[in-house]
């Protein structure tokens, strides 16, 4: 797969794939709104990395989302506490997320075990029972990257690099591809 989504092929559902520039909240936060505006009932749902919460225009998003009530939209943010150039305490720490979305006025919802679809599904169940509230909804998605695979676990390397032919090979038998009952 490509490092950003291509919308137009055969993605549906999926609007916007806007990288770490930070504006895929912004996005978001205008296509819920919208919604609200034209009494719309649906769900907007983004998700985001946290280096990507290392930009600015994300809590000025954050800040505008709470305070005009956004809440038929959930933000997912993928917590493995890496990004391209590091991890990120180590680039620019990102303190107490659940706290600093808390302080903004916002719901959170951590799901422990991101890397399981059962608590995935579980815990986007919860923050789905919380919209309509008042406020806007982000749920802390507790992740390992490269999760199940030995060389790509724990590490950025891997971050915006696609493994080679015999890599893939060795990835998709320590860690097949299967979706169950999903």
């Amino acid at each position: 797969m490509q490092g950003h989504p291509t919308t137009h092929e055969g993605l549906p559902g999926i609007r916007i794939a806007s990288g770490s520039l930070g504006q895929g909240i912004s996005a978001a936060i205008g296509a819920a709104q919208s919604k609200k505006l034209n009494h719309d009932t649906k769900i907007v749902y983004t998700l985001c990395g946290d280096g990507e919460l290392q930009e600015g225009q994300n809590w000025e998003a954050i800040m505008y989302a709470a305070g005009n009530q956004i809440d038929n939209l959930i933000v997912t943010v993928d917590y493995n506490k890496q990004q391209i150039d590091g991890a990120t305490d180590d680039v620019l720490p990102l303190g107490n997320l659940r706290a600093k979305f808390e302080a903004f006025d916002w719901e959170v919802v951590d799901i422990k075990n991101g890397n399981d679809i059962d608590a995935i599904l579980n815990g986007m169940k919860i923050a789905k029972n919380k919209t309509g509230n008042g406020k806007p909804i982000c749920v802390l998605l507790h992740t390992v990257m490269g999760n199940g695979v030995d060389f790509m676990m724990h590490t950025n390397a891997w971050h915006g690099k696609a493994p080679n032919d015999e890599q893939l090979e060795k990835a998709l038998e320590q860690n097949p591809v299967t979706l169950g009952d999903y």
